[in-house]
């Protein structure tokens, strides 16, 4: 055997294998598909944030509208209130309360129509509020297009609170003159006091519970309005229900002691 046989030479030494690297353990496949995925999870982050912000923003927008309906119904709540008590105590104010009421839910009609609503309706928190807001202001034009038209020309003719014929004038034949001059009112105002009855309940039936503050005040106010004006004009009805049985018997028949003794 040769001298150095066996024997490792001074500086040179075996090759040693560190861990292996971590790319030559994966299917070149999988090495492509990672950046791939990342890029798709950014991408989908990105979308996501973008929808919340403008989720966000919508739903900021959308709360300014309501606030501003809820201003609207305020004031036209307020307006119909004074109207209700103008029938008996100031007939002449009549048509500028009922033209403020009628101004006012035109601005909240205006704010209804850029919201929409049957899309926010999903929405629990929002789309109640909403829903509960609209139905009010429909219910208050109602009020303003159906049942005060027929008020007004009621206190015309009647002292609501006397329950009297305003101006009946002296003689049987000036009595009729005034019933024959106001047939259709006298028909029409039971209808509109019942209808004024309807509008209570509806606004009645609307939950309250878990709406934002400012609705639920605005549409309780409004209850409790309707209910001061429904048991104002209620006791109307009556008096012109027997008025509507006078007419329908024939105004020839009026006997003046017994229309003074129907109406006191």
């Amino acid at each position: 055997m040769g001298v150095g046989h066996g024997r490792t030479r001074p500086g040179h030494h075996h090759a040693r294998f560190g861990p292996p690297q971590e790319g030559l353990l994966i299917p070149s496949s999988e090495i492509g598909a990672r950046p791939a995925r990342r890029a798709r999870t950014r991408a989908v982050a990105l979308v996501l944030a973008v929808v919340l912000l403008a989720l966000l923003a919508f739903a900021a927008l959308t709360t300014v509208r309501v606030n501003a309906l809820i201003g609207h119904l305020e004031a036209a709540s307020a307006a119909a209130e004074d109207y209700m008590m103008a029938l008996a105590e100031d007939p002449a104010a009549l048509p500028g309360h009922l033209d403020r009421a009628r101004s006012e839910l035109d601005q909240a009609e205006a704010e209804l129509a850029e919201v929409p609503l049957a899309q926010l309706t999903a929405v629990p928190w929002l789309g109640r509020n909403l829903t509960a807001t609209a139905t009010a202001v429909d219910q208050l034009q109602v009020l303003t297009e159906e049942v005060a038209p027929v008020l007004s020309d009621a206190a015309v003719l009647l002292d609501f609170e006397t329950l009297r014929l305003r101006d009946p004038g002296s003689t049987v034949g000036e009595w009729r003159t005034t019933i024959e001059d106001s047939v259709d009112v006298i028909r029409a105002a039971p209808g509109a006091i019942d209808r004024l009855g309807e509008v209570r309940t509806a606004i009645s039936e609307i939950d309250t519970d878990g709406l934002l503050p400012a609705v639920r005040d605005a549409i309780e106010e409004l209850e409790l309005a309707l209910d001061d004006a429904y048991g104002r004009v209620a006791p109307v009805r009556k008096t012109f229900s027997d008025l509507q049985e006078r007419v329908r018997d024939g105004i020839e028949n009026f006997d003046l002691l017994d229309l003074i003794r129907n109406l006191v």
